[in-house]
């Protein structure tokens, strides 16, 4: 399959999602996470890219991330190579475990960082850990007053008028990690990610789309393409079948 080339974005902000390969586990335990972290300071005095978000789930990353330089690839290969060769000593084995490449995805516009920034944190929640303010492994503490070298936060409560905003944005998520505007989404989400957004784009009959009526299930269908999930998950998710999930695409092209 031949290499194609990663979007580049005029503005310099990305959001990146390094996961897994054959979404298997990349952390076992806290001292793992610390690890990374850490690899991810490292990184960032480094290369320069400024880290505005982060989340460390099971079998994945959340980062956002400006990156003025065209240092993103050099960042994550900094990350990536360091942390697989610990992981690997850990549990006595060899090889890559970061699929690649990585995915990411330009942000362009404010909204889209500010709810980048929201969904990422809102990670925990949505898979039923914890509110984002009492998960120990994403940024959103940093948000809250935690002292921290990795997080730059500056920018982002600048946007929102400082913590008290910041915390009244994070509510609208309604502890579901929305999709967020302009995102295309399929290829990273786990189909339990991608359940819990759906829930939230079209309310519970996300779950159970194929029990709606003709109309109903067209315009959802159309409403989570335009989200960025492709027509398999659209369907593993909401029991649909494939012929009429294409049906109903067909009628509405993206």
């Amino acid at each position: 399959m031949p290499h194609v080339a990663r979007a580049r974005g005029e503005s310099g902000y990305y959001h990146v999602v390094p996961k897994g390969i054959a979404d298997q586990l990349i952390f076992e335990n806290d001292l793992d996470r610390s690890m990374y972290l850490e690899l991810l300071r490292k990184a960032k005095a480094e290369t320069g890219v400024k880290i505005h978000a982060y989340c460390l789930m099971s079998n994945h990353v959340h980062l956002v991330v400006e990156d003025q330089d065209g240092k993103l690839s050099e960042f994550m290969k900094f990350v990536t190579e360091r942390y697989a060769m610990y992981y690997a000593q850990q549990i006595g084995r060899t090889g890559g475990i970061f699929r690649k490449p990585f995915w990411s995805e330009p942000i362009e516009s404010d909204e889209y960082l500010l709810c980048a920034v929201r969904y990422v944190h809102a990670n925990p929640a949505a898979a039923g850990i914890c509110p984002a303010s009492q998960y120990e492994w994403s940024s959103a503490k940093d948000y809250l007053g935690r002292s921290t070298e990795i997080t730059d936060t500056e920018m982002v409560l600048g946007m929102l008028d400082g913590r008290e905003g910041f915390i009244e944005f994070s509510k609208a998520t309604n502890a579901t990690a929305t999709a967020f505007p302009g995102s295309r989404l399929s290829g990273h989400l786990s189909d339990d990610e991608a359940l819990a957004i759906a829930k939230a784009v079209l309310g519970e009959k996300g779950a159970n789309l194929a029990a709606c009526d003709k109309a109903a299930r067209a315009a959802g269908i159309t409403l989570l393409a335009e989200r960025g999930f492709s027509t398999l998950q659209i369907c593993r998710i909401t029991g649909v079948s494939r012929d009429i999930c294409r049906a109903a695409l067909s009628r509405n092209p993206q």
